[in-house]
């Protein structure tokens, strides 16, 4: 199964409109933060593994934003957030759990909808992610190093496609829901016979200063 090329050029054409947006962002626009807090449920979508399984498990992220108003209904939204996976995976009888530590920063181009109370928000966009260690839970695997010379059994890097939707109350309490899907395969070492792609689902509270 290829689904490289296809996804590749979406990925491709979402950042090209994210940097076009960026671009037209003048010296006098808007620029605000804030903090958020979330809950993510991450699992692998996995192509020619007929003997694994991945589930959801559920786990935090924390990090931070900036709103760069383009004008009053269009902002872009870039995030650095640190996030903590735990996916469950099921291989034959035996069950562990794949836990991943790292930093992934999307970037969103958001249209805003205001009304008597607040703000409805909804963003499309794109982002890269990078591990800094992963491991089976029960095995006690590291999944990230090399082992004698060979590759590792996952790669650090991930992109893809995200989208974002939330409501902004007036003293500036967010709540939201984001999606993330990878278009990077997650397999190194055996990444010419099989594919395992990130899927995750966010929902959270944020403060915008």
């Amino acid at each position: 199964m290829n689904q490289n090329k296809p996804a590749s050029r979406a990925f491709v054409f979402l950042s090209m409109l994210i940097a076009v947006s960026l671009f037209r962002v003048n010296a006098q626009a808007s620029v605000s933060g804030g903090l958020k807090m979330e809950m993510n449920t991450h699992q692998f979508w996995l192509y020619d593994l007929d003997d694994y399984t991945s589930k959801t498990k559920i786990a935090p992220n924390v990090g931070g934003f900036l709103d760069i108003e383009l004008n009053d209904r269009f902002a872009v939204q870039p995030e650095i957030m640190l996030f903590f996976r735990n996916s469950g995976l099921k291989y034959g009888e035996r069950d562990d759990h794949v836990q991943q530590w790292g930093m992934m920063i999307p970037v969103y181009l958001v249209g805003r909808e205001y009304i008597d109370s607040g703000t409805w928000y909804f963003g499309l966009g794109a982002y890269a992610g990078f591990g800094f260690n992963a491991r089976m839970k029960n095995a006690k695997t590291v999944l990230y190093d090399k082992t004698d010379g060979h590759a590792a059994i996952m790669n650090r890097w991930d992109y893809g496609i995200s989208a974002l939707i939330g409501y902004e109350y007036g003293n500036g309490i967010q709540i939201n829901a984001g999606l993330q899907l990878g278009l990077k395969d997650q397999l190194d070492a055996c990444k010419d016979h099989a594919t395992a792609i990130n899927k995750t689902i966010t929902a959270g509270i944020g403060y915008h200063f």
